[in-house]
């Protein structure tokens, strides 16, 4: 395939995108963006009209868009305290202010030096609503002026919010500072308090009929269903025809892209606040709340953790599957290590009927009647059932339950002799 026959299939299919775009009630003009100072009403979605104001530099031009708070559900400032926790951080670091970023960018490529981010977007909070800006490198000349002005605003933040930025967006951004001679920026970079919502979603489990794109994340959290995105392969090479034929018109839906991405950062992390705080209220998915419950565990906080795990059992379908049996193992341990044996007693038995447990279940079960109920027999009894278990599945009898089967044995011929 020539490179005129590559263009001409793009463009058919940008027009296509456009079409369809049209008929769902969300046209919009051909020409947008429109590198000049008049200003554009946009619509995104699920997002409300807004004024689009561009202003034109030299080799780049910058676009601004701002949108009301409440104009959406989830369309609210987050709070650095409920941020700092999600990013790693237990307390406020020293000289840490409210001044969140949210980062996104569109490359000419995925990978190596050469990978230049053509639009950067940026989105921040202010007293007039969220404030996003769009910077376009309109003449690659005049890369190192528009990463000064986006230099600028990183440093002025406090923490920066993006999706999978630690692995692609930073790291391009950085290598693009260091190839203009403008390496001062890194620090400033790698000294914000950086939380990469990426790694926050996949605490939260997979789903069945979502993956884990920003995209399904908007949609599966807090429902935001993006409509004819654009396909971020087709990024790039929309770029080089930009570049060969100086048409920004066939950059407009990576200008929506990127302004959506910015924009589902933000509901997302919204929602994402809620989940860990009152989620087990309101939320109906199992993995997600399991998810926030797995991540208690490991913070020591048990009774949210017990909470949450709780309503993940809760929300879990009929059949008592191998992640409900995982879910249901969680919260047993979170039950006995708050002391309460019986209701995770409870959980044993049930992982045991249904045939899902593990020695491990057996055990604690038989601990729970040593222990608790001074019944040795029953204890030894549950022991003995495990091995049994282990000889007819073919296992292998593990360390720990032969050792508990030799202690029971030597108790109970004690207290026969």
């Amino acid at each position: 395939m020539t490179n005129r026959e590559i263009i001409e299939k793009l463009r058919k299919r940008i027009d296509d995108i456009l079409r369809q775009h049209e008929s769902t009630g969300y046209a919009r003009s051909g020409k947008e963006p429109r590198a000049s100072g008049a200003a554009a009403y946009l619509s995104d979605c699920a997002y409300p009209d807004v004024k689009l104001q561009v202003a034109t530099k030299e080799g780049f031009s910058v676009y601004t868009a701002v949108y009301s708070a409440g104009s959406n559900q989830w369309l609210h400032p987050t709070s650095l305290e409920t941020v700092l926790p999600l990013a790693g951080f237990q307390e406020s670091r020293p000289g840490s202010g409210s001044q969140m970023l949210f980062l996104d960018i569109e490359t000419t490529g995925l990978s190596g030096a050469g990978t230049v981010a053509f639009l950067t977007g940026l989105g921040r909070w202010t007293d007039g609503g969220f404030e996003l800006t769009q910077f376009f490198l309109e003449n690659r000349d005049s890369e190192g002026d528009m990463l000064a002005e986006i230099g600028a605003q990183i440093a002025a933040a406090h923490v920066l919010v993006t999706f999978n930025g630690k692995c692609f967006d930073i790291p391009v951004l950085q290598t693009r500072f260091i190839m203009n001679g403008m390496s001062h920026f890194v620090p400033d970079i790698e000294d914000k308090i950086h939380l990469d919502l990426y790694s926050v979603v996949r605490k939260l489990g997979r789903h069945p009929f979502y993956g884990m794109s920003l995209k399904e994340c908007a949609e599966r959290f807090p429902g935001i269903k993006r409509l004819d995105d654009i396909p971020g392969r087709m990024i790039p090479a929309l770029y080089f025809m930009y570049e060969r034929d100086h048409d920004i018109s066939v950059l407009s839906q990576v200008f929506r892209h990127n302004r959506l991405d910015i924009l589902d950062m933000v509901v997302l992390l919204r929602y994402i606040a809620h989940l860990f705080t009152k989620g087990y209220e309101s939320c109906n998915d199992p993995s997600a709340l399991a998810g926030v419950g797995r991540h208690y565990v490991t913070q020591g906080q048990l009774e949210l953790a017990r909470h949450f795990l709780q309503a993940a059992l809760d929300n879990a379908g009929p059949s008592y599957s191998e992640t409900t049996a995982a879910h249901s193992r969680m919260l047993a341990t979170v039950l006995r290590k708050q002391g309460d044996w019986d209701k995770a007693a409870s959980i044993w038995k049930t992982l045991i009927s249904s045939g899902q447990a593990r020695y491990e279940d057996y055990l604690w079960l038989a601990r729970y009647y040593e222990l608790c109920l001074d019944d040795v027999e029953t204890s030894f009894q549950i022991v003995l059932d495990c091995i049994e278990h282990c000889h007819k599945s073919g296992d292998s009898i593990p360390r720990p339950l032969a050792s508990r089967k030799r202690r029971l044995s030597r108790i109970i011929s004690a207290l026969d002799s």
